[in-house]
């Protein structure tokens, strides 16, 4: 049997070129479809990277009771050496502890596309936010330096704000700030941010509060000992988020929402295409009906037909499935654009990633479709009276 079918579907795939405007519409149908689903999906796992990039399992974000983003948190002066004094915080060579204190503000720059307005994400860090994030870089330029106006920006910040360039001048909340470096960050989000001294940026906008705490833990064990010691002083009521967890709380909801209308308007697009398989098999199954007569007369059974003809289709499917997501990964990966971050209320760019996992989703959705679409034509060829059919010759 297996022999019969392998024959039959060899005589199909060899007859293709003959019926190649047939075949070319699955082809066009499949791309289309594979080459959304593959683009949307590569949006949201991008987005989802940017975020992730960021995280450690060792590295902790304490933000005040009840809050998920930094945005909201508040830390008091008189809290700040509390934290900061903790067990399970690493310590440099001079005893102090691996942490850093952070005030995050919005900031209104123009956008250099629009003109109009857009939020700058303004972190007030400490001197030694390096040696707390390890991974970032200045690239251009140098650090600021402390107690003065100055910001080393993300590289994904450049060519997004006016006059946001290192060696340019910018206004932030009426005072002239000194952009002196460019620093990258493994491709995180906090690329899209610009760095300045904590002091100097709460005194600028007249703040009296840190927004968060940033520290490196002696090791990913610590993080219990650390978030006990944090949930049982009466003088805190704090939070305390691995960056692997915080980053996940900020990203969930958008990201799903990215993935959920993907897999939607494919879905909708495949619902479309099935219809144009259906009709093209059919359309074969007409033009082959004396062959496929001839080859039930000669005792080839049901099952020959029905795997030859879901065969062809499915592998016309894959085939336009394999151009999509080609397509998407030549035009997308790599692809830098920006959206809005709702806990935030600040632009995060990002970039797209297509992956050998999103080409396996389009081949797996190619397949599903070519077999939804060849089954009703290929049974119907397994039915067909071979008296009647041998009338046509």
């Amino acid at each position: 049997m297996l022999e019969r079918l392998l024959a039959v579907t060899g005589v199909n795939l060899r007859g293709l070129p003959a019926r190649w405007g047939s075949a070319l519409v699955i082809v066009v149908c499949l791309a289309g479809v594979t080459g959304v689903l593959v683009s949307m999906l590569a949006m949201a796992k991008g987005l989802e990277q940017t975020f992730s990039r960021a995280g450690r399992e060792d590295r902790v974000i304490v933000l005040s009771a009840g809050e998920v983003a930094d945005s909201a948190s508040s830390i008091t002066r008189a809290q700040a050496p509390l934290l900061l004094g903790l067990p399970g915080i690493a310590r440099r060579s001079n005893g102090s502890t691996k942490a850093e204190l952070e005030r995050y503000t919005l900031a209104q720059l123009p956008n250099a596309r629009t003109g109009s307005d857009d939020n700058l994400i303004l972190r007030g860090v400490g001197a030694a936010i390096l040696e707390v994030r390890p991974e970032t870089r200045i690239v251009k330029g140098r650090m600021f330096a402390p107690g003065l106006r100055e910001l080393v920006i993300g590289r994904a910040t450049e060519g997004q704000f006016e006059g946001l360039a290192l060696g340019r001048e910018v206004q932030l909340s009426g005072t002239v700030w000194q952009v002196v470096g460019v620093f990258t960050d493994g491709g995180s989000a906090h690329e899209s941010e610009a760095w300045a001294d904590v002091e100097a940026v709460m005194m600028t906008y007249n703040q009296d509060s840190y927004s968060a705490m940033t520290a490196m833990l002696e090791s990913r064990q610590s993080l219990q000992v650390f978030r006990e010691a944090v949930t049982t002083n009466p003088q805190l009521s704090h939070t305390v988020a691995s960056e692997p967890e915080y980053y996940a709380s900020q990203t969930s909801t958008l990201s799903a929402a990215m993935r959920i209308l993907g897999y939607v308007v494919a879905a909708i697009m495949a619902l479309g295409a099935v219809f144009a398989a259906v009709n093209t098999m059919f359309g074969v199954v007409e033009a082959r009906t004396v062959e496929i007569a001839t080859l039930r007369a000669l005792g080839f059974g049901a099952f020959p037909i029905v795997g030859s003809i879901l065969i062809e289709c499915v592998s016309l499917c894959v085939a336009g499935a394999l151009i999509g997501s080609t397509v998407s990964w030549i035009a997308f990966n790599g692809y830098t654009a920006s959206t809005m971050n709702g806990l935030s209320q600040s632009r995060v760019a990002f970039s797209f990633s297509v992956g050998g996992d999103l080409m396996f989703q389009a081949v797996t959705l190619a397949c599903a479709t070519g077999i939804l679409g060849g089954l009703w034509p290929a049974i119907r060829a397994a039915r067909m009276p071979i008296i009647e059919a041998l009338r046509e010759m």
